[in-house]
């Protein structure tokens, strides 16, 4: 389950991470007009240790109106201040109709939840991309099941489950 249903003693603290979800009224500039786009700002490059995720979907993902455009910043923490942890992500966004910043604890487990049966994951992290967090769902799902999840599908045998 999610850290953040667990008791204190059985998760760690790792950190934090600043989100901002923004509703713009036009695509990301210099994205060819785009409706889903992903851009991964290398932390040196902004004086920074960690990278920072910037990424847009639309109407056409069945997230917003017709021309609205949602866009997500999201970095983990450095120092206190959310707002300046995401400028350089937020100045290449354009006019900003409206924005909403959360800054979350992440966590992760104490143990691999063998010994009592609470299996844990790991807290997502900044990452628009979710790399990290596949990484922590096949780790739980070998936890809890003992094996690795067969990710070899063969269409053909499925298809008659749509």
């Amino acid at each position: 389950g999610d850290p953040s249903y667990f008791p204190k003693e059985k998760v760690r603290q790792t950190g934090q991470i600043v989100r901002c979800i923004c509703f713009l009224n036009h695509p990301i500039p210099n994205c060819g007009d785009l409706e889903s786009v992903q851009i991964i700002i290398p932390g040196p490059q902004v004086n920074r240790k960690n990278d920072i995720f910037v990424c847009s979907i639309a109407s056409s993902h069945a997230v917003s109106a017709r021309g609205v455009y949602v866009a997500i910043v999201s970095t983990k923490m450095e120092g206190e201040d959310a707002d300046k942890e995401v400028v350089p992500g937020l100045a290449l966004l354009g006019h900003i109709m409206q924005r909403f910043t959360m800054v979350a604890t992440t966590y992760e487990p104490m143990s691999d939840g063998n010994s009592d049966k609470c299996y844990i994951s790991s807290s997502f992290d900044a990452s628009s991309h979710f790399e990290a967090d596949v990484d922590d769902l096949l780790s739980l799902y070998k936890r809890v099941t003992g094996k690795d999840l067969d990710m070899n599908i063969n269409a053909d045998s499925v298809e008659a489950d749509y």
